[in-house]
């Protein structure tokens, strides 16, 4: 018995198992000297060296690894407790979600993976699934489970164990070749198929923005895939940056499209846009100067009908084709119709105005 590892154990008081299989246990454990909530991990079959290469990681996107104990041929973890749900509890909220949602998430997933795989030897993942990942309170990607990752040995040819989810797991997952960073990509790729489209992709193929990505992802030959997170995270960062100039280009379009509408900067000219503020700005001054609710109305009136008579003369929306008599193909005609028009509203303004004296 290694009384230091019993003593260190016995800080954290298990509050209850919340997992349970053949191969590891996990309890939801309180640290009697912080009173912090940590999760506790009993793993029977384990490759310890990953935990050991994990717990000196330090990323947003992993639940650190505090503590690593190995007692009565079993590997005993304390890990940060996570509060938040897995991207499969969301998925089954939400039937799928939405690309650009997806690619963010990604690329937190390359950012955690991008470390691991870099370590010297490498750690692959190999059960990268919407169940392994976790989206905390504050919306920040977390990769769990690290329980069935070994580090890659060069030279050798295949895997001693194979292991993986089904329809996740990469072709070398089954013996083909040994597992790499490119059989997480592999995952990856299928992973975003299912969260954007809602399944598998044997059922239904992403035929979105990111169509490309996960063929290239998913490729049966791990030559063709990308050969780095790295790589897949810059094609990823691509579509977003698309994204946000196609976004900011519909909001100068349509910018641009009501100002075709506006008289005084339908034409662009700078003098026009000057003069058509300054005469928006003295109409709009208007509204305010006033003393009691009479002269409120008044005002508001007096706006309206040099407004009107403003909008007709600036042909606003082409209401000159509209109106009968302006729209005549005749010079004098038309000078008549804008006359008529002008008398006219004046008229009724008048009118209204004394109802309001």
């Amino acid at each position: 018995m290694n009384l230091d590892i019993e003593y260190k154990l016995s800080l954290y008081e298990e509050l209850k198992s919340i997992y349970k299989s053949k191969k590891v246990e996990i309890f939801l454990v309180q640290n009697l000297q912080d009173d912090k909530i940590y999760i506790k991990k009993e793993l029977k079959e384990y490759t310890k060296e990953v935990y050991e290469g994990l717990k000196n990681i330090e990323s947003i996107n992993m639940p650190r690894v505090y503590e690593i104990f190995e007692l009565d041929e079993k590997l005993i973890l304390i890990e940060e407790f996570i509060n938040g749900d897995n991207l499969q509890t969301i998925l089954e909220k939400n039937n799928k979600l939405d690309e650009q949602v997806v690619i963010k998430y990604i690329i937190s997933l390359c950012d955690i993976l991008s470390k691991i795989h870099n370590l010297n030897p490498p750690i692959i993942h190999r059960d990268i699934k919407p169940s392994n990942i976790i989206i905390n309170n504050d919306n920040i990607l977390k990769l769990i489970d690290f329980d069935i990752a070994r580090t890659y040995k060069d030279g050798e040819n295949l895997d001693t164990t194979l292991l993986g989810t089904k329809g996740y797991a990469s072709p070398e997952q089954f013996g083909f070749d040994q597992t790499d960073c490119r059989s997480d990509i592999y995952a990856i790729g299928i992973m975003m198929n299912v969260l954007t489209t809602g399944k598998h992709i044997k059922e239904e193929e992403n035929n979105g923005i990111l169509k490309n990505i996960i063929k290239k992802c998913t490729n049966i030959s791990a030559d063709k895939r990308y050969q780095t997170v790295e790589e897949l995270r810059k094609d990823l960062e691509t579509k977003i940056y698309k994204k946000e100039i196609e976004i900011k280009s519909k909001k100068e379009y349509k910018e641009e499209k009501i100002l075709k509408y506006i008289p005084g900067f339908r034409r662009g000219n700078i003098i026009f846009m000057i003069l058509a503020s300054a005469w928006y700005l003295f109409l709009l001054i208007g509204l305010f100067i006033h003393k009691n609710t009479a002269e409120l109305i008044t005002n508001i009136l007096v706006v309206i009908t040099l407004l009107s008579i403003y909008l007709i003369y600036t042909n606003f929306l082409n209401i000159k084709e509209k109106l009968p008599i302006i729209r005549s193909n005749k010079k004098i005609t038309k000078i008549f119709g804008y006359w008529l028009y002008t008398i006219v509203i004046f008229l009724l303004c008048g009118g209204l105005m004394t109802l309001f004296e």
